[in-house]
């Protein structure tokens, strides 16, 4: 269990000394992994489960492309528009 730990988890130090505070990081540790790795399986990725990680990691934090973002809104503003009924 420990192996497995120590190999998958990536637990390089512990925060905390009590006991509570290395469960709860245990455990943090344990669900980020599995929510990873759900999310792995979803997207059916043929990359590893690695690579997958390092790809999640190097994107969290980049700012969506504005262009992108214009042609969503737009999107949605004709859906919106096309839902609406004509009062007369």
């Amino acid at each position: 269990f420990f192996k497995w730990i120590k190999q998958h988890l990536k637990i390089k130090s512990f925060l905390g000394r009590s006991e509570n505070a290395v469960r709860i990081q245990i455990l943090t540790a344990l669900i980020t992994y599995l929510l990873v790795a759900l999310l792995h399986h979803s997207r059916q990725a043929t990359n590893s489960l690695w690579d997958f990680l390092c790809l999640i990691s190097a994107t969290l934090f980049q700012r969506p492309d504005a262009e992108a973002a214009a042609v969503r809104r737009r999107r949605e503003w004709q859906t919106h528009a096309k839902n609406q009924g004509c009062l007369f």
